[in-house]
């Protein structure tokens, strides 16, 4: 039986651009690499629901992953056909702001998304998964049933600020929940050609490198197409004006596929290489990541 990648973004920094590497990514993955997705939205913002078009387009009593959850019913019961040809939604609402104290004390909350996919390989190539900037039921759940977990991130030392809890929480979960899963890697967007972007970006691969994390190239270059997107409520690199982070996207899931088909998984990270976040100062008001090999450290605030 063929597979179906379960891919969860994650990040717990808020801002970082995980939606749009989210709707981006599936609408490559659908419209140019002709795989069927299934993007899921478990953020109660519903931002990947709004940017995959299928906002006004679901039943809020029946169509969403909140119904799904408390109905424990499974994936085929509440997608949503998209506008984008081969890309399904499972939709968010507001409701998902409940989960935690619904699910977050229940034995089966880990087992949330497990049941939800089940037989998910026989419709889809790929589950994209869209995740609350913060380590709750949702995201525990969604890596618990997951392959991958990615992090999507921006050139800035604040993007860095809970990395390690992140990825602690997630090779837990690979320890306890589900040994099959394995970080795809992190990913950053919004880079400007500017000697501050180099030099963080210098930095973080080669520390990101020793401690065993891929960083997925390329990186997606800044445009102006994503706060156009943003107001259309599509795809950036559906639009005209989106050419370049269109071809950067593309060559990013290519890349992701790679991993994804490889025989081999991704090396597991070496948390104690990661870095640790160190207070300079008694206010707190000075950190900084201490890289691994003595080498300079780098402000985070």
């Amino acid at each position: 039986m063929r597979k179906a990648h379960i891919i969860t973004f994650a990040n717990i920094k808020g801002g970082v651009g995980k939606t749009t590497a989210v709707t981006n990514i599936a609408y490559l993955l659908a419209t140019e690499l002709k795989k069927r997705v299934l993007v899921i939205d478990s953020d109660d913002q519903g931002n990947a629901t709004k940017a995959l078009g299928v906002r006004d387009l679901f039943d809020r009593q029946h169509e969403t992953l909140w119904s799904a959850l408390t109905r424990k019913a499974g994936y085929q019961d509440v997608i949503v056909e998209s506008p984008y040809k081969n890309i399904w939604v499972i939709p968010s609402t507001k409701e998902l702001k409940s989960a935690q104290n619904e699910f977050g004390r229940s034995a089966r909350g880990f087992k949330l998304f497990k049941h939800l996919l089940k037989g998910v390989e026989k419709d889809f190539d790929y589950v994209l998964i869209d995740t609350k900037p913060q380590i709750n039921v949702l995201l525990q759940a969604a890596l618990a049933a997951s392959d991958f977990y990615l992090i999507p991130s921006f050139p800035e030392p604040d993007s860095y600020d809970g990395f390690l809890d992140l990825v602690a929480e997630c090779e837990e979960i690979h320890d306890e929940e589900n040994d099959e899963l394995h970080l795809m890697g992190v990913l950053i967007s919004s880079v400007k050609k500017i000697p501050a972007h180099e030099q963080y970006l210098k930095f973080i691969g080669k520390h990101l490198k020793s401690a065993n994390v891929n960083l997925i190239k390329p990186y997606v270059r800044v445009s102006n197409a994503v706060a156009t997107a943003t107001l259309h409520a599509c795809p950036a690199v559906a639009i005209s004006s989106g050419r370049s982070v269109k071809d950067d996207y593309l060559k990013l899931a290519k890349a992701m596929i790679k991993i994804a088909d490889a025989k081999k998984a991704p090396s597991r990270p070496n948390l104690a290489k990661l870095g640790v976040l160190k207070e300079e100062q008694a206010d707190e008001k000075n950190w900084r990541i201490k890289d691994s090999q003595g080498d300079e450290a780098v402000e985070l605030l």
